[in-house]
């Protein structure tokens, strides 16, 4: 893999910008304690890895900005319903389902320690910076709370792109709206699949980042901390 020629970075966004602070369960279970339940973190995060990965794809195209965001929504009270009528299902649902996705775009998530540092130099190199994420319309507003909007030129997310990974349209949509060819850029994100094998099927670098060191494959372009990207780069 050749990094000599870029003009652009590519990232995903959950779990490689940033990260669930308290991990999903307890994330799950703290407001649900508000309305007098008390679910099992444990349980909550067990069912949410069940139903979360089997849900249609998070890709709704050209709708109204209006429409679009109630489609996410629905489509995420869809996913918290299943993963509640799995452990068990309350009265007040409805509401605790409205404090949970306003967490979900405001205190939910941390940044990782190495981001900012990276992002900055990065920038600092003229190269372009975009998220291509299976991300809804909160993504501006994590961005924005957590200090990093300002460093990406664009957001490429599956609720407006109308795809998601591990479809590569998603990866064809970013190379096309940022002028891009595919030897120009490199993505890295977490998800082997959805961000290593998915990118490079178009001829796009890609870079697992691997943050647990769970892979054990000298085949895959690998690092464990966003940190080695800059020393590749350079």
């Amino acid at each position: 893999m050749k990094l000599t020629n870029l003009k652009a970075v590519f990232f995903d966004a959950a779990d490689t910008l940033f990260y669930i602070k308290e991990g999903i369960g307890k994330t799950y279970a703290a407001p649900a304690r508000k309305y007098g339940v008390d679910p099992s973190p444990s349980d909550l995060k067990r069912s949410f890895s069940r139903y979360f990965p089997s849900a249609p794809p998070l890709a709704f195209g050209e709708v109204s900005d209006v429409k679009r965001k109630e489609l996410e929504k629905r489509w995420w009270y869809d996913v918290v319903r299943n993963v509640y009528e799995d452990i068990g299902m309350f009265d007040e649902f409805d509401s605790y389902f409205e404090d949970l996705f306003e967490h979900f775009r405001t205190g939910a998530w941390e940044i990782f320690p190495e981001t900012k540092s990276v992002l900055s130099e990065l920038r600092n190199k003229d190269l372009k910076l975009v998220i291509v994420s299976n991300f809804d319309s909160r993504v501006y507003d994590v961005c924005s709370n957590l200090g990093i909007l300002h460093y990406f030129d664009d957001f490429i997310i599956s609720s407006e792109a109308g795809y998601a990974k591990p479809s590569a349209e998603i990866f064809k949509l970013a190379l096309n709206r940022n002028n891009i060819s595919s030897e120009e850029c490199v993505h890295i994100g977490d998800n082997f699949e959805n961000d290593y094998l998915c990118p490079r099927s178009i001829g796009v670098n890609a870079i697992f980042l691997d943050r647990g060191k769970e892979l054990d494959n000298n085949d895959v372009f690998t690092i464990h901390n966003l940190g080695q990207i800059t020393e590749l780069i350079n």
